[in-house]
């Protein structure tokens, strides 16, 4: 792995952790639901990296943009970046 790959598998490692443990002490909490998701995404963006496959549309098999993977690095598809840009707020100037 090269040092990018890296530290970014040690961001994704510890906030895997942080979520587990989330998880272990609100065991009866209302959001245990999303953050059982956002383990399970964090965990298989690891995968991918392992595997060298990150940064693939998971259905198309594109490349993805490299700024938004930076950002949010458990984006799975173009159809993920679409949802996201939907958010965004363009300036009235």
């Amino acid at each position: 792995m090269n040092s990018t790959i890296e530290k970014l598998y040690t961001e994704l490692r510890i906030t895997q952790i942080e979520l587990a443990t989330t998880l272990r002490v609100k065991r009866d909490s209302k959001i245990n639901k999303y953050i059982e998701e956002e383990l399970k995404d964090v965990e298989e963006t690891m995968q991918k990296l392992e595997n060298g496959n990150f940064g693939m549309c998971e259905m198309s098999g594109e490349l993805l943009p490299v700024d938004l993977l930076e950002m949010i690095p458990t984006i799975r598809t173009k159809e993920d970046i679409n949802s996201i840009q939907s958010y965004y707020r363009k300036s009235i100037h």
